[in-house]
């Protein structure tokens, strides 16, 4: 039986089985809302990463693709960055289902029958905590799941889901190699804070023996989102969220931002985004003391999700030297998932 990893979180969708790994928008465009001529690029030799999806409980195709946010249709645009009832949200069905179709689409079994796999995916840790999320998460992923990606249909059965709170998707990843073999044993004995700083929320955590400190552990409301919101908020003609996301993540390693509204219309934000950045690694510390009161109990102190590669991460050092940004954090929980499932099949034979 096949593996599946799924992430999927409110900004980005991150997904892994044992033939790829894929990082997706977490945003769907309903196909009435595409420009009429977008299939004609095609005859021009340019290609759009852009994929019409369509499943049986919903008469709409769907586009879903990198360069959706490159059409500039940001008000079409259907995302998933809720706080609530997330997993009961239709939007959130309809990319759930699409992951495990884009996935299945790697097997030629998928194609010709029906694949079972195992589903491994992870929640924020109140989420976890509850069994009414955890409930609604796992009827979502379970079970049989037909998509038309493109106009070739895969089947996909999931036969068993494996939800588990984020945290242990970072932890598995920096502790495992990629074959699920010990690989930083020392983390074992250790008190080690997770911090998982995502599109949506920022996830502080502390791990013993694989047993969560409740008394160490917050989750806040204030992800990147709020960075992003803070940034667009000091420009005074109206800008799009959607937008600054993009120019934040392609512009931080040169740190040179710029808004584009039209080529000749191209505004230089640096100092505005230099600025806010800043600002929300300043709220990161004060968040982080408040959740470790003693700070010096923390053995090793990881720090990973998208938005850790944004911030002022050497702020957060001057502060805790005991930190470690996790190496393409980005990816850490998904191939977290995927190894805590390997080592869970391998328990089970």
């Amino acid at each position: 039986m096949e593996l599946f990893a799924l992430d999927l979180g409110n900004k980005q969708t991150k997904l892994k089985s044992n033939k790829a790994e894929y990082v997706l928008p977490s945003q769907i465009l309903n196909e009435n809302d595409l420009p009429q001529q977008l299939g004609n690029l095609g005859n021009l030799g340019i290609k759009r990463d852009i994929t019409m999806y369509k499943t049986p409980f919903d008469e709409q195709k769907w586009a879903w693709g990198t360069d959706l946010v490159n059409l500039k249709l940001d008000d079409y645009l259907q995302d998933t960055l809720m706080y609530r009832d997330r997993y009961s949200n239709h939007t959130f069905k309809l990319l759930a289902n699409f992951a495990l179709g884009l996935l299945a689409t790697d097997f030629e079994k998928a194609k010709n029958e029906i694949m079972s796999v195992t589903v491994v995916a992870g929640v924020p840790t109140e989420d976890y905590n509850s069994k009414e999320q955890l409930r609604a998460l796992a009827e979502v992923l379970k079970g049989q799941h037909q998509v038309e990606i493109d106009g070739t249909t895969v089947n996909v059965k999931v036969e068993t889901v494996l939800i588990i709170p984020q945290p242990i998707g970072t932890f598995y990843n920096v502790l495992l190699d990629d074959e699920g073999k010990l690989e930083r044993e020392e983390l074992l004995d250790e008190r080690v804070g997770i911090v998982d700083i995502g599109g949506g929320t920022i996830l502080i955590d502390t791990l013993l023996n694989f047993e969560f400190d409740k008394k160490a552990r917050k989750q806040y409301s204030t992800g990147a989102n709020d960075l992003y919101e803070a940034i667009a908020s000091r420009i005074e003609d109206n800008v799009s969220l959607y937008q600054i996301e993009k120019l934040v993540r392609t512009g931080i390693a040169e740190k040179q931002f710029s808004y584009k509204f039209s080529k000749n219309n191209i505004l230089d934000i640096t100092e505005i985004v230099e600025q806010e950045i800043r600002s929300f690694s300043r709220r990161l510390v004060s968040q982080l003391r408040s959740t470790f009161k003693d700070i010096k109990s923390i053995d090793t102190l990881i720090i990973t999700g998208g938005t850790s590669n944004i911030i002022d991460q050497a702020m957060v050092k001057e502060v805790f030297e005991n930190v470690v940004f996790v190496d393409d954090a980005e990816m850490a929980n998904v191939r977290g998932f995927y190894k805590y499932g390997v080592t869970e099949a391998g328990d089970q034979q």
